[in-house]
């Protein structure tokens, strides 16, 4: 039952994030670039690398399981092979391919006549300064730390380390004796009995320990990254010793 609320919270915060992220997006355009705008994030494509703009595409799109719920996002490819970006919330046969000497852009505005005129006439008018093709990211989500490919496989061991701990308590609970031996002496001794229930004590106490070094880890990441990563680290190993002590409890 833990475990299924976890995934369920998880979902939810997942579809919530791709729901704000499709009520947030946007196009922007000066006669420099094109601003493409979702949750702090933006997305730069210069005016003046557009070779041309076309309606729907045919394209291979990323598997994922939530493509499509909200808006459509990450790469795909044409029939050419060409990368073609999307930030749409239609899928690319019925959204404006903006096609640039780097790659191409899936976007769906409102009035797709309007927004090209306006592009169109920004465009004549000629860059005032030259642009880059880049994306800066929100400041708000920190996806650095997120993105961190170390980071991010000590956090899926770390939950994964959580997850079994709880999941080894529902097996074991039913059967556990309605009070258990919970606290030891110097000698290993029984020192109390506790209620059967505050062993779900310590794998919430594990999660929670988590929780804070996530918190400590993205304060520190754009100064202190290998701190910020050992501090996910250190979630592991309070992970394996909360993991003992449960199993002391239990077997």
């Amino acid at each position: 039952g833990v475990v299924a609320l976890v995934a369920l919270v998880a979902i939810a915060g997942w579809l919530a994030y791709r729901a704000a992220a499709a009520f947030t997006l946007s196009y922007e355009l000066d006669r420099n670039g094109l601003y493409i705008i979702w949750l702090g994030n933006r997305a730069v494509v210069p005016l003046d690398r557009i070779t041309s703009i076309d309606v729907g595409a045919s394209a291979r799109l990323p598997w994922r399981l939530t493509q499509g719920i909200g808006y459509y996002w990450g790469q795909a490819r044409l029939e050419d092979g060409q990368v073609m970006h999307l930030f749409a919330t239609q899928p690319p046969a019925r959204c404006l391919i903006v096609y640039t000497t780097d790659g191409a852009y899936a976007v769906s505005p409102a009035d797709h006549e309007a927004f090209v005129q306006d592009l169109e006439q920004r465009r004549n008018l000629g860059a005032a300064k030259p642009l880059a093709p880049t994306v800066e990211p929100s400041r708000i989500f920190l996806y650095e730390f997120w993105n961190d490919r170390t980071v991010r496989w000590l956090l899926l061991v770390a939950l994964a380390m959580n997850l079994a701990a709880l999941g080894f308590l529902a097996l074991r609970y039913p059967s556990l004796a309605p009070l258990i031996e919970m606290r030891f002496d110097a000698t290993g001794e029984v020192a109390e009995l506790r209620p059967r229930h505050q062993a779900l004590f310590l794998p919430l106490a594990a999660f929670v320990l988590s929780l804070l070094n996530i918190a400590l880890g993205l304060a520190l990441y754009h100064r202190e990254r290998l701190g910020a990563r050992l501090l996910q680290g250190a979630s592991v190993i309070v992970q394996m010793l909360f993991a003992v002590a449960l199993a002391t409890v239990l077997l």
